[in-house]
């Protein structure tokens, strides 16, 4: 996460799948039972780390972690990093923040692999800085 890599503060498991993060039924569009799970574990994980929730802008720094092989090496199949920051983003919006809006940088990359994959994400408030 770039020279002065923030320490993350934030560990979370592997993102769920895009295609499966939304569902559409009798025209609403509302989260799927995986992605409230998913959104609920991120905010067990936000509350564990400190971490409160930010009223001005905000920076957001994820690192998506692919899953280690039983050959030790990290897996070929992984999700997409765009898909992925679209999913953290969404699952840190009312935990984090109050509104992904408020998020005026972000960085994203893929890590090292870690057992069960995995992300690390970091969220800095950005009030005061120019």
């Amino acid at each position: 996460m770039g020279q002065a890599q923030p320490r993350p503060i934030l560990t979370l498991g592997y993102p769920v799948s895009a295609n499966r993060y939304w569902r559409t039924c009798r025209g609403r569009t509302f989260r799927s039972a995986e992605a409230d799970r998913y959104k609920d574990s991120a905010k067990r994980a936000a509350s564990l780390a400190g971490l409160p929730q930010f009223d001005g802008p905000v920076a957001v720094y994820i690192a998506l972690h692919p899953k280690l092989t039983k050959k030790g090496v990290a897996s070929l199949a992984r999700m997409d990093l765009d898909n992925c920051i679209k999913v953290t983003l969404d699952a840190l919006n009312g935990v984090a923040y109050c509104d992904d809006a408020q998020v005026v940088r972000l960085f994203a990359e893929v890590g090292h692999a870690v057992r069960d994959g995995g992300l690390s994400v970091v969220v800095r408030s950005m009030e005061g800085r120019a």
